[in-house]
């Protein structure tokens, strides 16, 4: 009998256990990459749907060797092929010795080197390279953005300002032609290259330059917008600046929240609000191996984000937005180095609350009525999910503690004791737990104040009073 209870739980176990596996491997954590045809290759022209459990290829989205329809994406009519301008090398061999330089015009530097030739008369032997431009990939990608309502892969080549989709329904590619995607001039133009790309949590793409000096955004309806919103600036309180060029390359994720996050080739990563343009710096992202540039980003769930390099194939690594801290994921034989990653998911993306769970909304107190003010003042400090300190405030500074809120946008106002507005400010919501700290101007002067908090709907409304020394 006893034997046969044994082998009950042992059969009950081991069915456990592969269940539970085959449900793991049956919820693979899946991206697009960008990637060379062969692994660790520098040719960023093959797009791949990869598990990034096992580093392996689930699916070739798009091959550079095949041939595919190419549609204008206004119209759908074929595209009308160009010769875009693109960098070609002249090899020089005056007296023997060898030298290269790149150029943009070939013609202008074929009619200046025969000029010298005729003065110099020194050998001189010009070779031409043809690249077919009008071919999707042809001059290479870094920034690739899914549009998971769609069902489309945005991007943009190197050294051409085109705003391309692959359409994953059908396999077409569309281009959006005669339209300025960008300020890049040439392959060699590094400040203006786009290599980060993201769909938002508002249905918009976003595409940002090496400099930071141009925030692309483009809609995905039947009437797209391409619109150039400027430059992103650096936080005031920033250690780092978006702007250097030790970080150019990278890739974009963004969060549920109306933020963007930029994540730079040497490992910076950068919060930037849509609205405002303004970047704060997070820290730089820790445990990851020597060589290990972070070139493409995708979000896995919740914190954690999925990193692959351009330049490192050891394997696939995660990390989270709130610690920094890497850990590997997957390091089989079959990892790519990449130079982008896209898939669909927000970071910080909760699922909607119960009716019952929302936060109730809170009477807003009149100026007139300071008796109702102070009710609401008491009534906060007792059911309030929103805590500030310290308080007294001795430096300026206050801190506010946000507690298992919706995730979201809010408003952060610093009113007067009569309830008059002094300033405010905005904060996004992302975590159950968040801290925030705020330097509002009029901290400065001693007295009595109020601090107030609402969300878009005003279902968030509670106002705590403080005290400046």
């Amino acid at each position: 009998m006893k034997k046969i209870l044994l082998l009950t739980v042992m059969i009950a176990f081991i069915t456990t256990s592969q269940a539970q596996k085959n449900k793991k491997s049956s919820n693979p954590t899946t991206g697009y990459a960008i990637t060379a045809v062969d692994k660790g290759g520098r040719s960023w022209k093959e797009v791949r749907l990869i598990d990034f459990t096992t580093g392996s290829t689930v699916k070739s989205i798009y091959e550079s060797k095949q041939e595919v329809e190419t549609l204008n994406a206004r119209t759908g009519k074929a595209v009308i092929k160009k010769d875009i301008p693109t960098a070609k090398t002249i090899t020089l061999l005056p007296s023997s010795q060898l030298i290269q330089k790149k150029v943009i015009n070939l013609d202008e530097e074929l009619n200046k080197t025969i000029a010298d030739n005729a003065k110099s008369q020194l050998n001189r032997v010009i070779i031409r390279q043809s690249v077919d431009v009008n071919k999707p990939f042809s001059t290479n990608s870094a920034a690739i953005a899914y549009d998971k309502k769609h069902e489309r892969l945005y991007y943009t080549p190197m050294g051409i300002n085109q705003l391309r989709y692959i359409d994953l329904k059908t396999g077409k590619v569309y281009y959006f032609e005669d339209e300025v995607f960008g300020s890049v001039k040439n392959s060699g133009d590094a400040p203006n290259q786009i290599t980060r790309m993201v769909i938002a949590s508002d249905g918009n793409g976003y595409a940002l330059t090496n400099d930071a000096n141009h925030l692309l955004r483009f809609t995905t309806d039947k009437k797209a917008t391409i619109n150039d919103l400027g430059a992103v600036t650096d936080d005031a309180g920033n250690t780092k600046s978006i702007h250097n060029p030790s970080g150019f390359g990278g890739d974009m994720i963004a969060d549920a929240s109306d933020n963007l996050y930029l994540l730079t080739a040497n490992r910076n990563v950068f919060k930037i609000n849509i609205e405002s343009r303004a970047a704060a710096f997070q820290g730089a992202i820790k445990g990851l191996p020597q060589g290990f540039t972070t070139n493409g980003a995708m979000v896995e769930g919740g914190s954690k984000v999925i990193i692959a390099s351009s330049e490192s194939t050891v394997g696939y690594y995660r990390f989270d937005l709130t610690t920094m801290q890497a850990e590997k994921v997957s390091s089989s034989p079959d990892v790519f180095n990449a130079s982008d990653l896209a898939n669909g998911n927000l970071a910080f993306d909760k699922k909607k609350k119960n009716k019952s769970e929302e936060v109730k909304t809170e009477t807003k107190p009149t100026v007139a009525d300071p008796i109702a003010k102070s009710q609401a003042i008491q009534e906060t400090r007792v059911n309030n999910r929103i805590a500030v300190y310290p308080n007294p405030v001795t430096n300026g500074v206050v801190n506010l503690s946000f507690s298992d809120l919706a995730a979201g946008r809010y408003k952060v106002e610093l009113l007067d004791i009569s309830g008059n507005l002094i300033s405010s400010k905005q904060v996004n919501i992302q975590n159950e737990k968040q801290i925030e700290e705020f330097r509002f101007p009029g901290l400065s002067v001693s007295g009595n104040y109020l601090i107030r908090v609402t969300d878009k709907k005003n279902k968030v409304n509670v106002t705590n009073k403080i005290v400046v020394q």
